[in-house]
C-alpha cells in the first residue's frame, strides 16, 4: 500500500503533524511574559513551552497544522517566545464569549458549529417564552448575542417613546432561529480563522495565495453540500400542472448573473458599451491602479513577514481606499469633472486589497482627475515609496495598442472564471504558480470571507434596472407590457421611450441602453425609467394582491413576522407601471412533486368514474334557467339561498324531500 504524502498525512492527522513539527524545539525557556498582564518577564521561572503549546494544539485540533506552521515560522524569523505569544493570541481569538455566557470554540467542525447554534436558539427561545415579547427580554439576549461579537439587528423606532411592536418580534423570533445563529457564526468563524492565518504569515504566494488552506477547504465543501441540496429542489409555479418538468435550483443559480461565466458576460458587456460611448462623446479612458501602505501587508513579495504589517485586515484596507474615493468624489464635484467606468477589486498575493479602475472622461479632465487621484494617494506615509507609482499607477489608453475592455478583461476573468489566462502575476510579487481556475475560486473565497465588493459601475444608469428590462422577455413576446396604475392611456412618446429602453436591454446592447436612459451622466433623478416598489396601504390593481401594510397583510411579512424590505415589482414611468415580476413560485422536493402527481392521478380516476357512471354531465340551458330562477338574494346578509318549495314543487322525484329550516 502507498504511503501518504506530507499533505495528506497533516490532513488525516494534523494534531500528530502539529506536535511533531514542533517536538524539536526547547522544552523551556525564562520568559514567561506571555502571562503576565504588565508585560515583564518574571526572572527565576520557567515556562514549559512544549506543554503549553500541544494544549492549544488539541484545543483546536481542527487548525493544529495551522497553528503549528505559523508557530514554527514565527520561531524561525524571531524567537520562541514571540512563538508562543502569536499561539497565544491566537487560542484567544478563537474563542468567543465570556464567563457569565460560556464561550464558542471557533476551530470546530462545521457539524459542531451547526449544533453550537441549537442550542444558542433553543436558550433564546426559553428566555421568550419565560420573559414574553418585551423590550425586557431584547436587552437581555442583546447582551447575550453580543457576548460572542454577533451584531443584533436594527430595532425600528418609527416613534420617539415606542419601539415597534412588529420589529422587535422579528428580531426576537431571529434570536430564536437556529439558521440565523448558524449564519453569523459560520460568518466569524470564516473571518477570524482566515485573518488568523494572514496574521501568523501563512497566506502569501510560496505558501496558499488570497486565501489559507484551512478556508478555501471549507468553502469547497460548503458549496458541495449546497449544490447536492440544490439540486433535489424544484421552482414550481403556484398555478403550474405537477406533470410538467420544472428546473432545479441549482440550474437557476447556474445561469443567475451571480454565475462565474454570466457574471463576467455581463460584465464585459457593460464595459464595451462605456468604451463605445465614450468615443461617440470623444472621451478619453485612463487606467488606473491603487494600492495600500505596507501596514496593510503581513509579507513581503518573497514570502517573508513585514514588520511594518500593523494587523490591519483586507477589510480595513478596503475602508482605506473607499475613504480615498469619497474625498475624490467630493473634489470631482467642486470642479464639474464626472468620470464613468467600473473599479475591480483584487487582492495581493497576501491578501491585501488594490484598485483597478478604467475610467472615462472628457479629455480637458484627464489632468486633473489623474492629479487629484495621485495626491489622494501619496499622502499616506509618503517616506517609505522612492515613486508615486509605488501606491498610484496611472496609464493612458492608446486605442491603437488595445481597446480600454481588453486592459481590464484580465482582471475580470481572473477574478471570477479564469478563462483564457495563460498565468496568474500578482502586481506586488510577480507570476504566481497557481492554475488560473485555482486562482479564480481563490479571489471569490476571499471576497466572500471578507464581504469585499469586487465590482463597481461608476457613473452610468441602474444596472438593476438593466436586468430587471431583460426579465420581460425577448423579440416580440417581450414588449412592454404596461399597466397604468391611473387608468390613463400612454400617449405615443412613451410607449415609444418606454419600448426604447427594453428593447436595449433585451439586446445586451448597454450603450443604447445609457442614450435611451437619457446619456451616461445623467443623475438618477433625471433618468428615464426608476425601479418600481411595491406600495403600502394600497389593493395592487396588476396583481390583486395587498401590498406590505402596517395591517399585517400576510402577503408580505417575513417568516420572522416583521415587515420586509423593499420588495422589486418592475419599472416605473411617472405613473405608468412595467410589471417585471408576476406571480409566486415555491421550492419543492422531487418527493413532493411526486406525490402532487399522484393526488391528482386519483383525481383525474375519480372523475373518470363519475363519467362512466353518468354523474358527470353538466345541466341543459333550460335546466340552469330553472334552478337561477330558484335563487332567492338576501340583500340584508349579501348571499343567496334556493327556493326549495319551487325546487320540489316542479320536480317529480322521491329523492326530494321537504325542508324544515327548524332542524
Amino acid at each position: 500500500m502507498n504511503s501518504l504524502s506530507n499533505a495528506q498525512y497533516s490532513q488525516v492527522f494534523p494534531l500528530k503533524t502539529a506536535i511533531n513539527l514542533t517536538a524539536n524545539f526547547d522544552k523551556v525557556h525564562a520568559d514567561i511574559s506571555i502571562h503576565n498582564p504588565n508585560n515583564k518577564p518574571a526572572t527565576g521561572f520557567y515556562f514549559d513551552s512544549k506543554a503549553f503549546r500541544n494544549r492549544i494544539f488539541k484545543t483546536h485540533s481542527n487548525l493544529s497544522h495551522m497553528l503549528s506552521t505559523g508557530y514554527f515560522l514565527a520561531e524561525k524569523f524571531n524567537d520562541l517566545a514571540e512563538a508562543d505569544r502569536r499561539l497565544k493570541h491566537a487560542d484567544t481569538v478563537l474563542k468567543r464569549g465570556n464567563p457569565v455566557f460560556g464561550y464558542i470554540n471557533l476551530s470546530c467542525s462545521d457539524d459542531e458549529l451547526c449544533e453550537i447554534s441549537d442550542q444558542k436558539a433553543r436558550y433564546c427561545e426559553l428566555e421568550i417564552s419565560k420573559l414574553g415579547y418585551t423590550f425586557r427580554t431584547f436587552k437581555l439576549l442583546r447582551g447575550y448575542i453580543n457576548s460572542f461579537d454577533i451584531q443584533e439587528p436594527e430595532l425600528v423606532s418609527p416613534y420617539c417613546t415606542h419601539i415597534a411592536a412588529d420589529s422587535l418580534t422579528g428580531i426576537l423570533n431571529r434570536f430564536a432561529d437556529p439558521i440565523f445563529w448558524r449564519r453569523k457564526l459560520r460568518k466569524i468563524q470564516a473571518f477570524t480563522i482566515e485573518q488568523l492565518a494572514r496574521d501568523l504569515r501563512l497566506v502569501h504566494k510560496k505558501a496558499s495565495a488570497y486565501v489559507s488552506q484551512p478556508t478555501i477547504q471549507n468553502r469547497r465543501e460548503r458549496k458541495r453540500k449546497s449544490a447536492e441540496i440544490m439540486s433535489d429542489l424544484f421552482v414550481v409555479p403556484n398555478d403550474a400542472n405537477p406533470f410538467d418538468e420544472f428546473e432545479t435550483l441549482q440550474s437557476i443559480i447556474e445561469r443567475s448573473h451571480t454565475s462565474g461565466k454570466q457574471q463576467a458576460a455581463e460584465l464585459m458587456v457593460r464595459i464595451r458599451g462605456f468604451e463605445e460611448l465614450a468615443d461617440m462623446h470623444g472621451h478619453r479612458g485612463e487606467f488606473y491602479t491603487l494600492s495600500a501602505p505596507s501596514r496593510f501587508h503581513a509579507v513581503h513579495h518573497t514570502g517573508r513577514p513585514n514588520n511594518k504589517y500593523d494587523g490591519s485586515t483586507p477589510q480595513d484596507a478596503q475602508e482605506y481606499f473607499n475613504g480615498i474615493w469619497k474625498r475624490a468624489r467630493a473634489l470631482f464635484s467642486k470642479q464639474n469633472l464626472r468620470p464613468y467606468g467600473f473599479r475591480v477589486v483584487e487582492p495581493h498575493h497576501d491578501g491585501c486589497p488594490h484598485w483597478h479602475m478604467l475610467l472615462f472622461m472628457e479629455k480637458g479632465d484627464a489632468i486633473q482627475v489623474r492629479a487629484i487621484m495621485k495626491k489622494l494617494c501619496t499622502e499616506d506615509t509618503p517616506t517609505e515609496f522612492r515613486t508615486s507609482s509605488t501606491r498610484f499607477k496611472a496609464i493612458t489608453i492608446n486605442k491603437s495598442k488595445g481597446s480600454a475592455a481588453g486592459y481590464i478583461a484580465k482582471y475580470i476573468t481572473k477574478a471570477v472564471t479564469g478563462d483564457s489566462i495563460d498565468k496568474v502575476i500578482c502586481s506586488q510579487a510577480g507570476e504566481m504558480k497557481i492554475l488560473p481556475a485555482d486562482a479564480a475560486e481563490r479571489a471569490s473565497t476571499w471576497a466572500s470571507t471578507f464581504d469585499i465588493r469586487r465590482f463597481q459601475q461608476i457613473g452610468g444608469p441602474s444596472v438593476t434596472l438593466w436586468r430587471e428590462l431583460r426579465r420581460l422577455g425577448q423579440g416580440d413576446t417581450g414588449k412592454c407590457e404596461v399597466a397604468n396604475a391611473m387608468n390613463t392611456t400612454l400617449d405615443t412618446v412613451s410607449k415609444y421611450a418606454l419600448e426604447k429602453v427594453r428593447q436595449a436591454a433585451d439586446s445586451s446592447d448597454w450603450k443604447a441602453f445609457c442614450l435611451a436612459m437619457g446619456g451616461v451622466q445623467v443623475k438618477r433623478k433625471d433618468q428615464t425609467l426608476r425601479i418600481h416598489y411595491q406600495l403600502p396601504d394600497i389593493v395592487d390593481r396588476i396583481t390583486g394582491e395587498i401590498s406590505r401594510s402596517e395591517t399585517k397583510s400576510p402577503y408580505f411579512a417575513t417568516k420572522y413576522g416583521d415587515q420586509p424590505a423593499n420588495r422589486i415589482l418592475g419599472v416605473a414611468w411617472d405613473a405608468v407601471v412595467v410589471i417585471t415580476r408576476r406571480g409566486t413560485t415555491q421550492i419543492l422536493t422531487e418527493k413532493d412533486i411526486k406525490a402532487q402527481r399522484k393526488i391528482m392521478c386519483g383525481v383525474s380516476e375519480q372523475i373518470q368514474g363519475w363519467h362512466d357512471d353518468g354523474r358527470l354531465f353538466a345541466p341543459s340551458d333550460e335546466d340552469m334557467q330553472f334552478l337561477e330562477a330558484c335563487a332567492l338574494e338576501d340583500y340584508q346578509n349579501m348571499c343567496l339561498f334556493m327556493d326549495y318549495e319551487a325546487l320540489a314543487g316542479n320536480i317529480s322525484s322521491d329523492e326530494v324531500a321537504s325542508l324544515d329550516l327548524c332542524h
